[in-house]
């Protein structure tokens, strides 16, 4: 894939089956899968009723749900709105529903975690699950731009997930970005707001692919919210010709966020 895909804003009640690849759901629940062909990434808006299961056995990748609204049970422990559970490669597993819950699960086609990445492979053992809730989020605000909460950085000694949230709701008036690309594969899922990318606007409960090393810019006529996950650690190239910023919270710091 060499350009921009946007998925359809589709409300995941309009579907019969939940679509994740690599897991299986029951007990009522649906979802909108986002597969552009040939790419590297995926992502699902699920709706899971009272008591629905997600589950996984062991061919699978890291995978990351952030919780839209409702809870999730995990082993005993509830994860709530605005948290994120990531279910690390290989590992067996199984969610449920505590009430109904909207979940945006984010995971990658292959079934391993990577190796080739700029920090090398996770280490095998001690993978598991685990919950990263708002207020255990990094966040990183720079002067004059939006605030990115970040879950996970690629830095996890036991996967390499990056997956934050970019808060712009102070761009009342609206707000372009500057003109850059990223190392990684990506999906940005809107949360809330409008934005455009290129001649493509995306609104809330739609996503975009971006592929690595595609330069492409960010518009919006107002505020926003929208998540972004990556398979791995990324760097960003601003300024053609720049060297590349390695995109881990403490190194983002180092720049002043």
């Amino acid at each position: 894939m060499e350009t921009v895909q946007r998925s359809d804003p589709h409300l995941a009640g309009q579907s019969d089956s939940y679509g994740a690849p690599h897991c299986t759901a029951r007990g009522g629940a649906c979802g909108a899968l986002f597969h552009p062909t040939g790419y590297s990434l995926w992502r699902v808006v699920g709706e899971l009723g009272d008591g629905a299961t997600l589950t996984w056995d062991a061919g699978h990748g890291d995978e990351a749900i952030f919780v839209e609204t409702g809870a999730l049970d995990t082993d005993g422990t509830e994860v709530h709105e605005g948290s994120t559970l990531v279910v690390e490669a290989g590992v067996p597993w199984r969610i449920r529903s505590v009430g109904s819950s909207r979940i945006v699960h984010f995971g990658t086609v292959a079934t391993t975690s990577p190796t080739d990445g700029l920090l090398g492979p996770a280490a095998e053992d001690g993978r598991g699950v685990h919950v990263v809730s708002a207020a255990d989020a990094t966040s990183i605000h720079f002067k004059g731009d939006a605030t990115s909460v970040y879950f996970c950085d690629g830095t996890c000694p036991t996967c390499r997930v990056t997956l934050f949230l970019y808060d712009g709701s102070i761009f009342s008036d609206g707000y372009t970005g500057a003109s850059h690309f990223h190392s990684e594969d990506e999906i940005i899922h809107m949360l809330e707001g409008e934005l455009h990318v290129g001649s493509l606007s995306i609104g809330p409960g739609a996503a975009v692919a971006v592929p690595r090393a595609l330069r492409y810019r960010l518009r919006t006529p107002g505020p926003y919210r929208y998540l972004d996950y990556r398979a791995d650690v990324s760097t960003a190239v601003v300024a053609p010709g720049s060297e590349p910023v390695l995109e881990t919270t403490a190194n983002l710091r180092s720049f002043g966020g």
